[in-house]
Protein backbone atom coordinates (compact mmCIF):
# COMPACT_ATOMS: atom_id res chain seq x y z
CA UNK A 1 0.00 0.00 0.00
CA UNK A 2 2.82 2.40 0.91
CA UNK A 3 4.55 1.60 -2.40
CA UNK A 4 1.37 2.46 -4.33
CA UNK A 5 1.12 5.73 -2.40
CA UNK A 6 4.75 6.61 -3.12
CA UNK A 7 4.28 5.84 -6.81
CA UNK A 8 1.21 8.08 -6.80
CA UNK A 9 3.20 10.87 -5.14
CA UNK A 10 5.89 10.50 -7.80
CA UNK A 11 3.28 10.75 -10.55
CA UNK A 12 1.90 13.94 -8.99
CA UNK A 13 5.43 15.39 -8.84
CA UNK A 14 6.04 14.54 -12.50
CA UNK A 15 2.67 16.10 -13.37
CA UNK A 16 3.63 19.31 -11.52
CA UNK A 17 6.94 19.46 -13.42
CA UNK A 18 5.01 19.06 -16.68
CA UNK A 19 2.61 21.86 -15.66
CA UNK A 20 5.58 24.11 -14.80
CA UNK A 21 7.25 23.50 -18.18
CA UNK A 22 3.96 23.92 -20.03
CA UNK A 23 3.26 27.23 -18.28
CA UNK A 24 6.76 28.65 -18.75
CA UNK A 25 7.18 27.69 -22.41
CA UNK A 26 3.53 27.93 -23.43
CA UNK A 27 2.46 31.13 -21.68
CA UNK A 28 3.07 33.24 -24.77
CA UNK A 29 0.26 31.33 -26.50
CA UNK A 30 -2.34 32.33 -23.89
CA UNK A 31 -0.98 35.78 -23.06
CA UNK A 32 -3.30 37.59 -25.50
CA UNK A 33 -6.30 35.69 -24.08
CA UNK A 34 -5.36 36.71 -20.52
CA UNK A 35 -5.01 40.38 -21.50
CA UNK A 36 -8.50 40.25 -23.01
CA UNK A 37 -9.77 39.77 -19.44
CA UNK A 38 -7.33 42.36 -17.99
CA UNK A 39 -7.53 44.97 -20.73
CA UNK A 40 -6.49 47.79 -18.38
CA UNK A 41 -2.97 46.30 -18.22
CA UNK A 42 -2.35 46.04 -21.96
CA UNK A 43 -0.53 49.36 -22.16
CA UNK A 44 1.92 48.22 -19.46
CA UNK A 45 3.22 45.16 -21.32
CA UNK A 46 7.02 45.06 -21.48
CA UNK A 47 9.40 42.94 -23.53
CA UNK A 48 10.82 39.98 -21.59
CA UNK A 49 11.35 36.22 -21.84
CA UNK A 50 9.52 34.08 -19.26
CA UNK A 51 11.76 31.00 -19.87
CA UNK A 52 14.86 33.20 -19.41
CA UNK A 53 13.55 34.74 -16.18
CA UNK A 54 12.53 31.30 -14.89
CA UNK A 55 15.98 29.90 -15.67
CA UNK A 56 17.61 32.82 -13.83
CA UNK A 57 15.36 32.25 -10.82
CA UNK A 58 16.04 28.51 -10.89
CA UNK A 59 19.80 29.12 -11.14
CA UNK A 60 19.82 31.50 -8.17
CA UNK A 61 17.60 29.20 -6.07
CA UNK A 62 19.58 26.03 -6.77
CA UNK A 63 22.99 27.65 -6.29
CA UNK A 64 21.93 29.34 -3.05
CA UNK A 65 20.29 26.13 -1.77
CA UNK A 66 23.44 24.07 -2.44
CA UNK A 67 25.64 26.67 -0.73
CA UNK A 68 23.19 26.90 2.18
CA UNK A 69 23.15 23.10 2.61
CA UNK A 70 26.95 22.86 2.46
CA UNK A 71 27.45 25.79 4.86
CA UNK A 72 24.75 24.63 7.27
CA UNK A 73 25.99 21.03 7.40
CA UNK A 74 29.63 22.07 7.88
CA UNK A 75 28.71 24.44 10.71
CA UNK A 76 26.42 21.82 12.25
CA UNK A 77 29.12 19.13 12.13
CA UNK A 78 31.68 21.58 13.53
CA UNK A 79 29.34 22.59 16.38
CA UNK A 80 28.77 18.92 17.24
CA UNK A 81 32.48 18.05 17.23
CA UNK A 82 34.61 18.13 20.37
CA UNK A 83 36.57 21.10 19.01
CA UNK A 84 33.55 23.21 18.06
CA UNK A 85 31.23 22.27 20.92
CA UNK A 86 32.16 25.42 22.83
CA UNK A 87 31.06 27.46 19.77
CA UNK A 88 27.73 25.63 19.43
CA UNK A 89 25.62 28.28 21.19
CA UNK A 90 27.32 31.12 19.28
CA UNK A 91 26.71 29.40 15.92
CA UNK A 92 23.04 28.78 16.75
CA UNK A 93 22.46 32.36 17.92
CA UNK A 94 24.19 33.87 14.88
CA UNK A 95 22.08 31.65 12.59
CA UNK A 96 18.92 32.77 14.40
CA UNK A 97 19.94 36.43 14.07
CA UNK A 98 20.64 35.91 10.35
CA UNK A 99 17.15 34.56 9.75
CA UNK A 100 15.39 37.32 11.69
CA UNK A 101 16.96 40.04 9.51
CA UNK A 102 14.59 40.89 6.61
CA UNK A 103 15.76 39.63 3.22
CA UNK A 104 15.74 43.13 1.72
CA UNK A 105 18.02 44.37 4.49
CA UNK A 106 20.40 41.44 3.92
CA UNK A 107 20.42 42.19 0.21
CA UNK A 108 21.23 45.84 0.89
CA UNK A 109 24.15 44.87 3.17
CA UNK A 110 25.40 42.32 0.64
CA UNK A 111 25.19 44.77 -2.27
CA UNK A 112 27.09 47.36 -0.22
CA UNK A 113 29.93 44.87 0.39
CA UNK A 114 29.98 42.77 -2.80
CA UNK A 115 28.33 45.11 -5.31
CA UNK A 116 25.32 44.47 -7.52
CA UNK A 117 25.12 40.96 -8.95
CA UNK A 118 24.81 37.25 -8.28
CA UNK A 119 27.36 37.17 -5.44
CA UNK A 120 25.40 39.61 -3.26
CA UNK A 121 22.15 37.71 -3.82
CA UNK A 122 23.77 34.36 -2.93
CA UNK A 123 25.29 35.71 0.29
CA UNK A 124 21.93 37.12 1.44
CA UNK A 125 20.03 33.92 0.56
CA UNK A 126 22.54 31.65 2.31
CA UNK A 127 22.43 33.73 5.49
CA UNK A 128 18.62 33.70 5.36
CA UNK A 129 18.17 29.94 4.78
CA UNK A 130 21.08 28.25 6.61
CA UNK A 131 19.38 28.15 10.05
CA UNK A 132 17.16 25.06 9.49
CA UNK A 133 20.10 23.13 8.01
CA UNK A 134 22.37 23.99 10.95
CA UNK A 135 19.73 23.08 13.54
CA UNK A 136 18.74 19.93 11.62
CA UNK A 137 22.37 18.76 11.44
CA UNK A 138 23.03 19.42 15.13
CA UNK A 139 19.74 17.82 16.23
CA UNK A 140 20.26 14.81 13.98
CA UNK A 141 23.80 14.19 15.25
CA UNK A 142 22.73 14.71 18.87
CA UNK A 143 19.96 12.11 18.44
CA UNK A 144 22.36 9.31 17.43
CA UNK A 145 22.57 6.81 20.34
CA UNK A 146 25.95 6.91 22.07
CA UNK A 147 26.12 3.10 21.96
CA UNK A 148 26.58 3.18 18.18
CA UNK A 149 29.47 5.61 18.53
CA UNK A 150 31.13 3.41 21.15
CA UNK A 151 30.72 0.34 18.91
CA UNK A 152 32.32 2.22 16.02
CA UNK A 153 35.26 3.24 18.19
CA UNK A 154 35.53 -0.36 19.37
CA UNK A 155 35.82 -1.48 15.75
CA UNK A 156 38.76 0.85 15.28
CA UNK A 157 36.95 3.68 13.47
CA UNK A 158 38.57 7.09 13.65
CA UNK A 159 36.48 10.14 14.60
CA UNK A 160 36.08 11.08 10.93
CA UNK A 161 35.05 7.52 9.97
CA UNK A 162 32.56 7.42 12.84
CA UNK A 163 31.07 10.72 11.70
CA UNK A 164 30.68 9.85 8.01
CA UNK A 165 29.95 6.11 8.28
CA UNK A 166 27.82 5.99 11.43
CA UNK A 167 26.55 9.34 12.73
CA UNK A 168 25.61 11.13 9.50
CA UNK A 169 23.77 8.11 7.97
CA UNK A 170 21.76 7.67 11.20
CA UNK A 171 21.05 11.41 11.42
CA UNK A 172 20.03 11.63 7.74
CA UNK A 173 16.22 11.87 8.24
CA UNK A 174 16.50 14.84 10.63
CA UNK A 175 19.15 16.53 8.47
CA UNK A 176 16.98 16.12 5.35
CA UNK A 177 14.07 17.71 7.19
CA UNK A 178 16.21 20.78 7.90
CA UNK A 179 17.43 20.81 4.30
CA UNK A 180 13.84 20.73 3.03
CA UNK A 181 12.79 23.68 5.18
CA UNK A 182 15.93 25.64 4.28
CA UNK A 183 15.40 25.02 0.56
CA UNK A 184 11.80 26.26 0.66
CA UNK A 185 12.91 29.39 2.52
CA UNK A 186 15.63 29.90 -0.09
CA UNK A 187 13.18 29.56 -3.00
CA UNK A 188 10.72 32.02 -1.48
CA UNK A 189 13.47 34.54 -0.65
CA UNK A 190 15.03 34.20 -4.13
CA UNK A 191 12.09 36.24 -5.47
CA UNK A 192 13.82 39.32 -4.07
CA UNK A 193 17.19 38.44 -5.66
CA UNK A 194 16.18 40.69 -8.55
CA UNK A 195 16.72 43.65 -6.21
CA UNK A 196 20.41 42.72 -6.00
CA UNK A 197 20.76 42.50 -9.78
CA UNK A 198 20.61 38.69 -10.00
CA UNK A 199 17.57 38.65 -12.31
CA UNK A 200 14.76 36.14 -12.05
CA UNK A 201 11.00 36.11 -11.70
CA UNK A 202 11.10 38.85 -9.08
CA UNK A 203 11.30 41.26 -12.02
CA UNK A 204 7.74 40.39 -13.03
CA UNK A 205 6.34 40.50 -9.50
CA UNK A 206 7.99 43.78 -8.51
CA UNK A 207 7.12 45.40 -11.85
CA UNK A 208 3.54 44.16 -11.52
CA UNK A 209 3.21 45.59 -8.01
CA UNK A 210 4.76 48.91 -9.02
CA UNK A 211 2.47 49.32 -12.06
CA UNK A 212 -0.61 47.56 -10.60
CA UNK A 213 -0.34 44.97 -13.37
CA UNK A 214 -1.88 41.82 -11.90
CA UNK A 215 -1.03 39.81 -15.01
CA UNK A 216 2.69 40.31 -14.32
CA UNK A 217 2.20 39.28 -10.69
CA UNK A 218 0.30 36.16 -11.76
CA UNK A 219 2.87 35.29 -14.41
CA UNK A 220 5.78 35.55 -11.98
CA UNK A 221 4.06 33.88 -9.04
CA UNK A 222 2.84 30.67 -10.71
CA UNK A 223 6.32 29.30 -11.62
CA UNK A 224 7.68 30.16 -8.15
CA UNK A 225 4.81 28.35 -6.41
CA UNK A 226 5.21 25.30 -8.66
CA UNK A 227 9.00 25.19 -8.12
CA UNK A 228 8.50 25.39 -4.33
CA UNK A 229 5.88 22.62 -4.33
CA UNK A 230 8.01 20.36 -6.55
CA UNK A 231 11.09 20.90 -4.36
CA UNK A 232 9.07 20.17 -1.22
CA UNK A 233 7.63 16.95 -2.65
CA UNK A 234 11.02 15.68 -3.88
CA UNK A 235 12.71 16.40 -0.56
CA UNK A 236 9.84 14.86 1.41
CA UNK A 237 10.21 11.74 -0.69
CA UNK A 238 13.95 11.62 0.05
CA UNK A 239 13.20 12.21 3.73
CA UNK A 240 10.75 9.28 3.85
CA UNK A 241 13.19 6.99 2.08
CA UNK A 242 15.92 7.91 4.56
CA UNK A 243 13.61 7.00 7.45
CA UNK A 244 13.31 3.35 6.35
Amino acid sequence: MSRIRMDRNLKVTVLLIAVLLAFVFGYSRIESWIYEHFAANVGQVASYSLPKLTFEFFRVSITASVLSIATGMLLGIFAHSSIGRSFKTIIQKLAMIGQTIPVLALLLFAVTIFGVGMKAALVALVVQSALPVIFGTISGLDSVPHNFIEIAHGLGYSKAQTMFKVQLPLAKPVILSGIRIGTIICISAATLAFSAGAGGLGLLIQTGIATYNMVFVFEGTVPIVLIAIIADRLLRRAEKKASF
